[in-house]
C-alpha cells in the first residue's frame, strides 16, 4: 500500500485536473472523461472478485485518497432508496437471500434478492439509455436541431438519465460483491455521488448551449422534465438550494454551474454524516443488509 499510495493520489489529482480544465475551458470532452475515470474503479470491485480478472483491481487505486482519508463513506445517503426497497421486501417474509436448490456437495445456489434488483437497476438504466439514443439519432436524421418526441417528451437528457440509473446499479453490485484474497470492500458510494454530480452539470451546460443555439428550446425546457418525471411539490425541493443561491431555478454560466456542483455535493456529505457518526455504513455493510443492522434489525422485529 505504501508502494502504490502515491500513484493513487496522482491518479486522482489528474482526474481533478481534466473535470476543472473542462469546465473552465467549456470542453466537454475533457470532463467527461474526468468524470467516467472517478466512475471507472467501480469496475475494479467486479474485477477483483473474479480469479480470472483480480489484477484489475488495481484501478481501484484511484478512490485510495478517498479511504485514507475516511471520506469514502459520506455519500452513504445514496444507498438509503436501495435499502429501503429490500427492507419492505424483507417485511414480506420472503428472504432477501433463500437456497432454491442443493447442488452436489454442502453448497446451494442462492436467490439473493439483492443481486436480483441491482441487476434490475441495470436494466432499466441501459433501457432508458437505449431509448435516448434511439430517439436522439432518429432526430438527427430528420435534421431537427432539438429532440422532443418519444422519450423526450418524458425527459431531457434520457441518455444521462439512462447511465445515472445504470451505475446506480453498478454501485450497489460493487458493495455487494464479495472478496477473497485478503481483500475489502469499502465502499462505493462518494465516488457515485461525484460522477453523478459532474454528469448532471454537463447536462446543463449544455441546455445553456442549446438555449443559444435553439430559439424553440427555452420552451421545450418548460415542456419536458429534466431528468426525471417527479411531484411539481418534489421538483420545487430539489431546486430550493439552486433558487435560494441564484434566485433561479437553473443555473446560466459556468460559474454558477459549479456552485450548483458544490452545494449539492455539500447536501449529499451532510445527510451522510449521521451514518458515520451513528457508526452505520451502509457501503460497509450492505452485502449482509437488512438483517442485523440498526435500526432495520428485522431478526428483533
Amino acid at each position: 500500500m505504501r508502494t502504490v499510495r502515491p500513484i493513487g493520489y496522482a491518479c486522482l489529482a489528474i482526474i481533478i485536473i481534466l473535470i476543472v480544465a473542462g469546465i473552465f475551458t467549456k470542453n466537454l470532452k475533457l470532463s467527461s472523461l474526468g468524470a467516467f475515470f472517478v466512475f471507472l474503479p467501480t469496475f475494479g470491485y467486479f474485477a477483483g472478485s473474479m480469479f480470472f480478472l483480480a489484477g484489475l483491481g488495481i484501478l481501484r487505486i484511484a478512490w485510495l485518497p478517498f479511504w485514507d482519508t475516511g471520506i469514502v463513506d459520506l455519500g452513504d445517503i445514496a444507498y438509503i432508496p436501495y435499502m429501503l426497497v429490500t427492507y419492505l421486501i424483507a417485511l414480506t417474509g420472503l428472504d432477501i437471500a433463500a437456497p432454491i436448490m442443493r447442488v452436489p456437495g454442502p453448497g446451494h445456489i442462492i436467490l439473493d434478492i439483492r443481486w436480483l434488483l441491482a441487476f434490475f437497476i441495470n436494466a432499466i438504466g441501459l433501457f432508458i439509455f437505449f431509448l435516448g439514443t434511439m430517439a436522439w439519432v432518429s432526430g438527427k436524421y430528420r435534421r431537427e436541431e432539438t429532440v422532443t418526441f418519444w422519450i423526450y417528451k418524458y425527459s431531457r437528457h434520457p441518455q444521462y438519465l439512462g447511465y445515472i440509473i445504470w451505475s446506480y446499479g453498478v454501485m450497489l453490485q460493487s458493495s455487494l460483491a464479495p472478496f477473497s484474497w485478503g481483500g475489502e470492500n469499502l465502499g462505493v458510494s462518494l465516488p457515485w455521488v461525484i460522477s453523478t454530480l459532474i454528469v448532471i452539470c454537463i447536462a446543463l451546460k449544455e441546455e445553456i448551449d442549446m438555449i443559444q443555439r435553439d430559439n424553440d428550446y427555452l420552451s421545450y425546457r418548460y415542456s419536458a422534465p429534466f431528468m426525471f418525471p417527479v411531484p411539481e411539490s418534489l421538483g420545487s425541493l430539489v431546486k430550493a438550494p439552486i433558487r435560494a443561491l441564484f434566485k433561479k431555478d437553473q443555473p446560466e454560466n459556468g460559474r454558477e454551474i459549479i456552485g450548483t456542483f458544490v452545494v449539492y455535493f455539500l447536501i449529499v456529505v451532510l445527510l451522510s454524516l449521521p451514518f458515520i457518526v451513528l457508526n452505520w455504513v451502509p457501503g460497509q455493510l450492505i452485502g449482509i443488509w437488512p438483517y442485523n443492522i440498526w435500526p432495520f434489525n428485522l431478526r428483533g422485529i
